[in-house]
Parts: structure tokens; C-alpha cells; sequence
């Protein structure tokens, strides 16, 4: 005769896993993976931005004699690089999964950009560095995107 297991004891250690995967929870309700996830979002963001800085700084003209002028003017084509970029400050603070999916749609132009900086003789060291931050922005917002909805979902159960 076989022993049919008792119910009690599936239950509770249903309980157990259920408050376990609770307690893995951070303040913003997101799993450790997806914490990981949005860090590594925010660092390859920042490196981007930071590139795309120095990169237009290392490629300015020599006709400009004031460094006021050179810094208004590098800061002024910067902000137009990273225009795009900013549209998502207000999703990174809010964690929203959406800004994050938007975002990994927008480094791909970043990505588009790098691959062209990498070819151009004198700015390859930029480009191929925008495109390991490009590429580690993007398969980070993408994993942050569907482990936030997981994370969702499963507050939401």
C-alpha cells in the first residue's frame, strides 16, 4: 500500500517557498536579478553618457582660441548628442519596466553611432567603447524590462 503524501506538509512548505521568494524582495519589490539588472542599466547608461563626453571633447577643433568658448560649445553638442538619452531620466527614477523597454530601442541608435565612430580613423577607441556600453545598456534594459514584469506579476498573485 502506498502512502499518499499529507496535504498539510505540501502546503506549508508551498508557504515556506512563497514567503522565501518574498523575503528575496528589495525596497522597490524587485528579486535580486532584477536589482542586478537595473544597477547595470544605470552604470552602462552613465558610461554612454561619459563616452559620448569625452569623445567630444577629444575631437575639437583647433580654430577655437578661448576655452570658454570651447567648453560652452563642446557642452552644447554634447547636450544634442544625449538629447534622446534624457528622455528617460524621469523612468530611471520611477523604475518603470516601460522607460526601461523604450530605452533599449533608443541605444540601439546609440549602437548604430559607435559602430560608425569605430571605423572613423582617430575616434576608434570612442566608438568601440560606446559600443560595449551601447550593447550592455541594451541587454540590460531588456532584462530588467522582463524581470520587473515578472516581479509584477508575482506581487500581483
Amino acid at each position: 500500500m502506498t502512502e499518499q503524501p499529507n496535504s498539510t506538509s505540501n502546503n506549508s512548505s508551498a508557504s515556506n517557498s512563497a514567503s522565501a521568494s518574498r523575503a528575496a524582495v528589495n525596497r522597490y519589490g524587485e528579486s535580486q536579478p532584477t536589482a542586478n539588472a537595473y544597477a547595470m542599466m544605470l552604470s552602462s547608461y552613465l558610461a554612454t553618457l561619459l563616452i559620448l563626453l569625452l569623445s567630444t571633447f577629444s575631437s575639437a577643433p583647433a580654430e577655437i582660441d578661448s576655452t570658454l568658448m570651447l567648453i560652452a560649445s563642446g557642452l552644447g553638442i554634447w547636450l544634442f548628442k544625449i538629447l534622446p538619452l534624457l528622455l528617460f531620466v524621469p523612468g530611471f527614477f520611477s523604475r518603470s519596466h516601460k522607460s526601461a523597454a523604450w530605452l533599449s530601442y533608443v541605444s540601439m541608435l546609440y549602437f548604430i553611432l559607435a559602430i560608425l565612430l569605430a571605423f572613423t580613423p582617430g575616434a576608434s577607441l570612442w566608438g568601440w567603447a560606446m559600443a560595449a556600453s551601447s550593447t550592455a545598456m541594451f541587454i540590460s534594459s531588456m532584462l530588467f524590462t522582463r524581470w520587473k514584469k515578472a516581479d509584477e506579476r508575482q506581487a500581483n498573485d
